[in-house]
């Protein structure tokens, strides 16, 4: 049962990244590129707040979450601010929106995060809670994707680079599940916790800094990106319920 269940998320990753393909594909719709940024926005605040941080708090406490989430957002601020300074001296001018290394970061957490999850999934021996959390993961595992290309794609990465990241990514869940086979998995609450709120903060600044204020400060399309950002925030926060019950 195991293999199906990895071969069906390896599928829906792939499925994630693809679309993000088609919608940097239609020339001269930039604003299809956008939308799907907001709506990864969204989706990333809500998988932050009713998924993450819960997470985080539940093996860490409240105190350790928030200073590893919001340390690790702090620190991003700073690098990014960092990079935009070095990037308009040597330029002589402010660039557009969000850091040339936001794709490099997010796509790490990513893929910590569905090792971890893959980690899990493979350890567990009942088969009806397997496929609950098999579950839970499908839910989210395209959005992931799917943001993580529409981020490439708006800074500018070639087709290759976004469907060789949509693989890599696609096979971090499985890689997981492998690795649970292989490992002594004792005492692994704590490291999920902390990765989970190295996730939350990543994913809430991401979302802030790079995928809806840029946009949503454009009056052209707002309504339509608005629309996006809060349905990508409510199919999330119904999936992070559902799990939770």
């Amino acid at each position: 049962m195991l293999p199906t269940i990895l071969l069906v998320l390896f599928g829906a990753g792939l499925a994630g990244g693809l679309a993000a393909l088609f919608l940097k594909n239609q020339a001269g719709k930039t604003s299809w590129l956008c939308l799907g940024g907001t709506f990864a926005g969204g989706a990333f605040l809500a998988s932050a707040i009713f998924e993450l941080i819960p997470e985080a708090v539940c093996d860490l406490g409240w105190l350790k979450a928030l200073l590893v989430g919001g340390g690790l957002l702090l620190g991003l601020r700073w690098l990014d601010r960092r990079a935009h300074h070095a990037h308009a001296e040597i330029h002589g001018h402010h660039p557009h929106g969000g850091s040339a290394s936001s794709s490099l970061v997010l796509g790490g957490m990513l893929g910590l995060h569905s090792v971890l999850e893959g980690l899990a999934l493979g350890s567990i021996q009942s088969g009806a809670v397997q496929q609950a959390l098999a579950v839970a993961i499908l839910m989210h595992k395209a959005t992931d994707t799917f943001a993580l290309a529409i981020t490439m794609g708006r800074k500018g990465a070639s087709h290759g680079a976004m469907i060789g990241a949509t693989v890599l990514l696609s096979l971090a869940t499985p890689a997981g599940a492998w690795l649970a086979s292989q490992a002594d998995l004792s005492g692994a609450h704590q490291l999920h916790g902390t990765l989970s709120a190295a996730t939350a903060g990543t994913f809430l600044y991401l979302a802030y800094s790079d995928l809806l204020v840029p946009e949503l400060k454009e009056k052209e399309g707002r309504f339509w990106k608005i629309a996006a950002a809060v349905a990508g925030f409510v199919l999330l926060a119904a999936v992070a319920s559902r799990h939770a019950h």
